[in-house]
Order: structure tokens, then C-alpha cells, then sequence
């Protein structure tokens, strides 16, 4: 996990910017284009099945997939992308970790 210095634009539409923000992957990622996956922590089989594939094929096109790391959704989000073209991006509260891409509709261009 890695601190983000400097502010990410697409979450400018947040109400409230938040002060800390850590990452896990590379963070040159957010400069490409990309996508936000965000979902269910208990998702069905039908949905880590498209999940999976919906994140494989956008990687595919070398679109970066941003999520928040938590378990369900965002975890098969992260793996159908592959290691190498998905970034977690969390808020860091009172020492709890929160995901930002619920706060904002899609995360557009980079």
C-alpha cells in the first residue's frame, strides 16, 4: 500500500476531498483510461462470472479497472483485470480503510 500525494481529478465531484488516500498497484495506472467495478461483497455466481469477464475484456483494450478492494465484487473486478491493469484506490479514516469509488459516478478518462 502506497500513499497518493497528489489529488485524483475524477474524484474532484466528491463533497469533501479526503485527506488521506492509499493505493495498491501503480499508480501511473490512474493516468490511462479507466473504469470504475464496484459491487456486492456476497455476489452471485452469474455476477463474478460477468464480473470476470467484463473486467478481462476492458484490460484487453488497455483500460485500467479502479476499485476498491473489498471482498465480492471488487476482488473479481481486480483479478479479471490481471495484476498489471488494476489499481485499488481507499480513503484512510480514523486508521479504517474505505473505498472512494462509491462516492463518484464512474472514474472517466485519464
Amino acid at each position: 500500500m502506497g500513499i497518493v500525494l497528489e489529488n485524483i481529478k475524477e474524484l474532484s465531484c466528491m463533497k469533501n476531498y479526503p485527506k488521506n488516500l492509499s493505493f495498491s498497484g501503480n499508480l501511473e495506472l490512474l493516468k490511462k483510461t479507466k473504469i470504475s467495478i464496484v459491487g456486492t461483497r456476497r455476489p452471485s455466481k452469474y455476477t463474478r462470472q460477468f464480473t470476470q469477464l467484463l473486467a478481462s475484456s476492458l484490460s484487453k483494450y488497455n483500460i485500467c479497472v479502479v476499485s476498491g478492494g473489498a471482498m465480492g465484487v471488487d476482488a473479481v473486478a481486480h483479478a479479471g483485470a490481471g495484476s498489471s491493469n488494476t489499481i485499488s484506490v481507499l480513503v484512510i479514516s480514523n486508521n479504517k480503510m474505505y473505498s472512494t469509488t462509491t462516492k463518484c459516478i464512474g472514474v472517466g478518462n485519464g
